[in-house]
C-alpha cells in the first residue's frame, strides 16, 4: 500500500469527485496499535482495525513436561492484525482538522491511488465486520473477502508494476494460511485485450 500525505490540490479533486465523509486507510509509525486507536477514539473519530483470530502452536518452552514428553502440539488462539499499522478511519477531508489528527496522532499518510486519496466503500468494511466472530475474523475465513472477483487492484512489483488489474479468481485460502507464495489470478490489459496473469499476493494492493 502506498501511504502518503496528499497535497491540497489532490484533496480538492477528490472532494469534487466524491464529497462528504468516507472510509480511508491511514498508516501510523512510532506508536502501538492500541495507542493510535485509543487516541482516535478519544477524539470521536470512527475507526475500524480488523484482527484475525489464528490458532498458533504454543512454544515448546511454554508446555508442561508431560505435554513435551507426549509430543503433543498445543494450539492457542492469537489475535493478529489483518493489515498491520494500517487503519480504516472515517474522515471528511473537507474538514481541515484531519491535518491536526495526523500531526498529533502519529499518522503518516493516506493510502492514495493516482495521487488521490482512496475512498474505501462501506460494503468492504461491512463485509469484513460481517465475518467477525466475537470481535475477530476467524483465520479460516477465505481471503476472497479481501480480494473478491471483480475488484480492481494495482500491481506493485515485477514487469507489470503500476498497472491496474481486475481480480479474476478469488483466493480460496484461509487468511491464516496466506504467505508470500500465495497467488492471485488477475486480468491485465495487454496488447489491447485482457490477459489472465498469476501474481503473488504481496505484489498487488487494493485501490
Amino acid at each position: 500500500m502506498l501511504a502518503k500525505t496528499p497535497d491540497s490540490n489532490a484533496i480538492e479533486r477528490s472532494l469534487r469527485l466524491a464529497p462528504g465523509p468516507a472510509w480511508h486507510v491511514v498508516r501510523s509509525i512510532g506508536r502501538t496499535d492500541t495507542q493510535v486507536l485509543d487516541w482516535l477514539k478519544r477524539r470521536d473519530v470512527e475507526t475500524y482495525y480488523p484482527v484475525v483470530r489464528e490458532m498458533r502452536p504454543v512454544r515448546r518452552n511454554k508446555l508442561s513436561r508431560a505435554q513435551r514428553k507426549a509430543g503433543l502440539m498445543i494450539l492457542r488462539p492469537k489475535l493478529v492484525p489483518l493489515f498491520p499499522k494500517y487503519y480504516f478511519v472515517r474522515l471528511d477531508l473537507a474538514d481541515g482538522e484531519w491535518h491536526e489528527l495526523f500531526r498529533l496522532g502519529g499518522l503518516t499518510g493516506l493510502v492514495c491511488a493516482g495521487g488521490l486519496p482512496v475512498r474505501i466503500g462501506d460494503d468492504l468494511v461491512a463485509a469484513l465486520r460481517g465475518c467477525e466472530v466475537d470481535g475477530a475474523v476467524p483465520g479460516t475465513t477465505p481471503a476472497r473477502v479481501v480480494f473478491a472477483v471483480g475488484d480492481t487492484v494495482r500491481v506493485t512489483n515485477g514487469p507489470f508494476a503500476a498497472q491496474l488489474a481486475t481480480v479474476e479468481r478469488g483466493i480460496d485460502v484461509a487468511l491464516q494460511d496466506i504467505d508470500g507464495e500465495t497467488r492471485l489470478t488477475v486480468a491485465i490489459e495487454l496488447f489491447g485485450r485482457a490477459t489472465p496473469v498469476e501474481l503473488m499476493i504481496d505484489h498487488v494492493e487494493r485501490v
